[in-house]
């Protein structure tokens, strides 16, 4: 694993509990392995620190883990005060490592990593000047509010912007869910959200009635996959990259799963009609050389589910024409 850019430093985490399905915290150290086995040694592969998860002991109920609401409702916020330790620990982490190289590459179990991870990004700039470019098959723009699973990792981008969407909540939560998501959403720094004109998802194709509504009401940059096929993969960088000249600073957010189905099956939510692997490799070499790029964080790989040696083949040439791993 030979680090073509100095100035980069690799942060990897194994929290997998913003997720439905377990096997995604096996990802990363899976990915680093695979160069280790290589026969590369420690000296030329740079400098990987690892943010452990917050274990969460599988006997145990999740009440056990944040507040229980009333009589047999769901919780809306699973796992949620063990999310807030992890990602807060994983925003320090990844905000020390800016502060002392230009770039991170994130390696992460689920996708609600990005939570921490374009919070460390936001406490060492204004969050005013951070676009974020969210490839991937979904919006993850729920809130606790209008989450039809309780699952976190569909709603990190929620965290990071100041709507919880609660004119269309489609269950009421409980008071210490209400406090919890906030702390989670000032993870960042206390009003420090992204302004939703920051955002540029790219390649979502399932998404709920609340998400699709927030799109609408705040105008969010969305480029689905008939504008993909219509005007090809390199017109639409070029749209989202100018819908953030305004910005300064990139974190640039790769959910395997944003991957058609035919490469990306070990991941946790496949859905059909996704990028092929060379669009993947264009986006990721364009945006990673952009210089406004910080972060760019790959996510949702699960090597536990159907066919993760091509899943990880796909992963290891997206990485290759980064330049930073």
């Amino acid at each position: 694993m030979v680090m073509k850019e100095k100035n980069v430093s690799i942060v990897i985490t194994d929290w997998e509990f913003g997720a439905g399905k377990l096997g995604s915290g096996k990802g990363p150290k899976c990915i680093v392995e695979s160069y280790q086995n290589r026969g590369l040694h420690a000296h030329m592969m740079g400098e990987i620190i690892l943010v452990s998860a917050v274990q969460i002991p599988h006997q145990q109920s999740d009440s056990q883990h944040q507040p229980s609401p009333p009589g047999n409702t769901r919780a809306n916020l699973k796992n949620g005060v063990a999310l807030l330790k992890h990602q807060t620990a994983f925003a320090e982490k990844v905000a020390e490592q800016l502060n002392l190289h230009p770039r991170c590459l994130l390696l992460t179990a689920d996708h609600s990593n990005g939570i921490g991870g374009v919070s460390g990004l936001c406490r060492t700039v204004d969050a005013n000047k951070v676009g974020v470019i969210w490839i991937d098959a979904h919006y993850d723009l729920h809130s606790p509010y209008t989450t039809p699973s309780g699952n976190s990792h569909g709603m990190a981008v929620n965290a990071l912007i100041d709507d919880n969407n609660a004119e269309h909540a489609e269950q009421s939560i409980t008071p210490e869910e209400a406090q919890l998501w906030e702390a989670i959403k000032c993870i960042k720094g206390m009003g420090n959200a992204i302004p939703t004109k920051n955002l540029v998802f790219l390649g979502v194709r399932d998404f709920e009635e609340p998400e699709e509504a927030l799109i609408a009401k705040h105008g969010i940059c969305s480029i689905q996959p008939q504008e993909i096929q219509d005007k090809g993969i390199k017109a639409c960088l070029d749209k989202a990259l100018a819908h953030l000249s305004h910005c300064e600073h990139l974190y640039i957010s790769f959910d395997v799963d944003s991957m058609d189905p035919s490469i990306s099956q070990a991941t946790g939510t496949p859905v059909a009609e996704g990028l092929s692997l060379d669009q993947a490799k264009t986006l990721i070499h364009a945006l990673v050389n952009n210089p406004k790029c910080r972060c760019l964080e790959i996510t949702e790989f699960n090597p536990s589910l159907p066919q993760p040696e091509e899943m990880l083949a796909a992963v290891q040439e997206i990485l290759g024409v980064s330049g930073l791993f």
